[in-house]
This record gives structure tokens, C-alpha cells and sequence, in this order.
């Protein structure tokens, strides 16, 4: 499967596709996705909505020891 999102300039565009492509069936679906990019915006703000209520930590310096993480006796 090939996926690519663009966004035309001019009515006829041309497609680049992978080798393994190449002599086989190809079908071609054309869609415009403005409701999808909408989408995506409202669930981005609704997400940081919903976690600007809890506190953030403050891990930068935090220092993961991959020994002592391990050490189980």
C-alpha cells in the first residue's frame, strides 16, 4: 500500500510510484480530506485541554540507570 497527501497546484499532477508497482494493478482514489485535517485539530486541542488539568513533572534531570533497573537480587 502507497499513501501521499498533496495538495495540487494545477488540474493534472504525476505520481511517482515504488518499483514493486510496477506491472501490477494500480488503483487510484482521489479524496479531499479538509473534514480529516479539521478533525485532527479539534482532537489536538481537546487532548491538551484534558491534560493541562494534572501537573507535569520535570524530568530533565532524570537519569535512567539501566544496572540498577536491572539488578533483581
Amino acid at each position: 500500500m502507497f499513501t501521499k497527501t498533496i495538495i495540487p497546484k494545477k488540474k493534472s499532477i504525476t505520481i511517482d510510484l515504488p518499483e514493486n508497482f510496477i506491472g501490477e494493478n494500480v488503483r487510484l482514489i482521489a479524496i479531499i480530506e479538509k473534514d480529516e485535517v479539521e478533525a485532527v485539530d479539534n482532537n489536538s486541542n481537546r487532548i491538551q485541554e484534558i491534560y493541562s488539568k494534572y501537573p507535569t513533572l520535570d524530568l530533565s534531570n532524570f537519569k535512567f540507570n539501566r544496572n540498577d533497573a536491572n539488578d533483581f537480587e
